[in-house]
């Protein structure tokens, strides 16, 4: 099997597979394949936003320290081998081509009712321990509890990042049951540790499900932080009288990075000895994720892309716009119908002077018009037409700020009929 036919063989298949009650459907999968998750180690990672960004800052500080590094994240943004990567690198073609076909036999006995991530998941497990990685940080995909990504017994350490409302029909329609679904990474006696921008009920709650499994339970304290600095080139800050620098903008990239932080001291002490603050610094400065808050031009005009696309990510989006002192602020915005799409533009559409509306890049986008109808000033336009409208607008002076969906930050950046490139 090719990569052309890996892929058309992945996509046979839904994206979210026959309703899931329980994880027995994986089990068999994965017990077929000689159960290779039992043969490592693992940082597991959940939450609603930030997921992405910690799981960079933490597989780059490992990977500096000389760790055979796994990395699992989704969804992809430029390609499919985005999602699984090993120190940094995402698997090749070939390997990605003869790790699905080894998977293939084993889902064609098993079920077809099976969703595109559980075949990724398998394939990643399959890989990593095939490459023998020492650990690998592994990102839940929706939840926590049913996610399939939670077959694996022993965790290294659970990361829970910041819970907002998202995927409700599945995970529940208040805080405390997505909460409760992300609690389900945390395992008996595995330590856990909790990221810091968390609303007072799931704090509590993650808090006593972790005492409850006699977990170790670690959040980053607040107030041994000093910020240096946080602007359009990055952040500097002072945690525990250690100094650290995000390259990734926003102000809660440096939330991230106390996450990340965190959970590197945790293991430091379960006897990942090699890791060291200059390795932490350098994961950390050096973490970079396609499409959040991701520079694509510095200038004539400035350009960032970020794939926030519910209210909690979109608000963090606009308080870091609010810091760039750039005008006008012009912004090409599409976003899908089953978020929660008109808080989200709340809270942006303040700091923006003109807003670009697409529609179409991905299944059930929000019509441009109805988008447009919620900027001040907005405008309907088709992908092939919005990059170059919008650095019109923008001038020499001004910004482009692309983002309302990952979906949307992977067109954009996959759309070739406009060149990009940094200044």
């Amino acid at each position: 099997m090719d990569i052309v036919g890996s892929m058309e063989y992945i996509n046979s298949f839904s994206k979210l597979g026959a309703p899931v009650t329980d994880l027995l459907r994986f089990v068999k999968i994965m017990r077929a394949l000689g159960d290779p998750q039992k043969k490592l180690k693992f940082v597991h990672v959940a939450g609603t936003n930030g997921k992405g960004s910690t799981v960079r800052m933490i597989a780059g500080a490992l990977t500096k320290a000389g760790y055979r590094t796994g990395e699992f994240t989704s969804p992809f943004i430029k390609v499919y081998n985005d999602r699984i990567k090993i120190d940094g690198v995402n698997i090749s073609d070939m390997e990605l081509a003869e790790t699905v076909s080894k998977v293939k036999p084993v889902l064609d006995g098993i079920s077809a009712e099976c969703s595109q991530f559980e075949i990724t998941t398998a394939v990643a497990f399959l890989y990593f321990a095939s490459k023998k990685c020492d650990i690998v940080v592994l990102e839940a995909g929706i939840g926590g509890l049913l996610d399939c990504t939670n077959i694996i017994e022993e965790p290294c350490v659970s990361v829970i990042t910041s819970i907002s409302f998202d995927h409700t029909a599945i995970l529940g329609n208040t805080l405390e049951k997505i909460a409760a679904q992300k609690a389900g990474i945390i395992k008996k006696g595995c330590p856990a540790v909790l990221a810091v921008q968390q609303k007072k009920e799931v704090s509590e709650l993650i808090y006593e499900n972790a005492v409850g499994k006699g977990s170790r339970f670690v959040s980053p304290n607040t107030e041994r932080l000093t910020v240096e600095k946080c602007g359009s080139t990055g952040s500097r800050f002072v945690y525990k009288g250690y100094s650290y620098a995000v390259s990734m903008l926003g102000r809660h990239q440096i939330d991230n990075a106390l996450t990340a932080i965190e959970t590197l001291d945790v293991l430091k002490k379960q006897g990942w000895d090699k890791l060291s603050y200059v390795n932490i610094y350098e994961g950390i400065r050096s973490a970079e994720v396609p499409s959040r808050c991701q520079v694509l031009r510095r200038d004539k005009p400035f350009i960032i892309i970020d794939g926030a696309h519910n209210p909690d990510g979109m608000r963090a989006l606009a308080e870091f716009v609010k810091t760039v002192n750039k005008s006008p602020r012009i912004m090409i915005c599409g976003m899908k119908d089953d978020k929660d799409w008109q808080t989200s533009v709340k809270h942006i559409a303040g700091y923006i002077d003109v807003a670009v509306c697409v529609d179409g890049f991905a299944p059930k986008t929000v019509p441009a018009e109805k988008l447009a109808s919620m900027f001040r000033k907005g405008e309907v336009s088709d992908m092939s037409r919005a990059v170059p409208r919008a650095v019109s607008l923008a001038g020499n002076t001004g910004m482009v700020l692309i983002a309302g969906s990952l979906y949307l930050a992977s067109a954009v950046q996959n759309f070739t009929s406009y060149e990009l490139g940094a200044n």
